[in-house]
Formats: C-alpha cells, sequence, structure tokens
C-alpha cells in the first residue's frame, strides 16, 4: 500500500499541529502558576494598585498618601492571608485526628505517608 505525498505530508503536518499544541499547553499551565504565585506576593500586590491609582494622575502629595494606605491595606492583606491559612490548617489537621480514630493498624501506617504535612511556614 503506497501512500501519496500529499497524505504524507498532511499526516506530518497533523502530527506538528499537535506537537506545538501541547508545548502550548505546557506553557501555557506553567506560566498560570508562575502568574498566580507572583499575584500573592506582596510587592506585586502593591504595584498592581498603585497603578490603578496612578490613572487617577495624582499629584506628589496625594500618591505619597495613597502608598502609605495601599502599604497599610497590603500589611493587612498578608496578615489575614496568613490567619486564614493557620485556620485552615487546623481544620485539616483536626479532620485527620478524627479520621485516625476508625483506621485498622495497617490503615495508620499508609495513613502518616498520605496524611497532609502543614507547612512550616504556617505552624
Amino acid at each position: 500500500m503506497m501512500f501519496s505525498r500529499r497524505f504524507k505530508a498532511g499526516c506530518l503536518m497533523t502530527l506538528l499541529i499537535g506537537f506545538c499544541l501541547g508545548i502550548g499547553f505546557v506553557f501555557g499551565v506553567l506560566s498560570h502558576q508562575a502568574w498566580k504565585k507572583k499575584t500573592e506576593d506582596p510587592v506585586f500586590m502593591k504595584w498592581a494598585a498603585m497603578k490603578q491609582l496612578e490613572k487617577l494622575k495624582p499629584d506628589e502629595a496625594q500618591r505619597q498618601k495613597f502608598e502609605q494606605k495601599t502599604d497599610k491595606a497590603v500589611a493587612e492583606l498578608m496578615t489575614f492571608k496568613g490567619q486564614a491559612m493557620h485556620n485552615i490548617w487546623d481544620i485539616i489537621d483536626r479532620t485527620c485526628t478524627d479520621l485516625e480514630q476508625d483506621l485498622t493498624p495497617e490503615q495508620k501506617e499508609s495513613w502518616l505517608k498520605l496524611r497532609p504535612k502543614r507547612p512550616e511556614e504556617i505552624k
């Protein structure tokens, strides 16, 4: 069975397009993860807020007031985030402890490996 040049070229183009789509998907996922991590950074939060406030064309005195208020808001948000993460891990730990009561000894050994671990910065 012999395939024509046009068929072979079509198959190669389809393969190339599929490969490019796969690479694009992987890069998209990785860049989204990096962007998400960056947006949690306090420096980025302040920069984004100040960029929006710059659209109001503030004078220097207003800009300084805006920066002070933005710094305060970002600090409050980071404190809130820390408290929220602490509360979330308290719930996870409590639930894990409750689950352990219903496990057999063999399951408890496996559970020690599977159980979610609280990050060091949240302890």
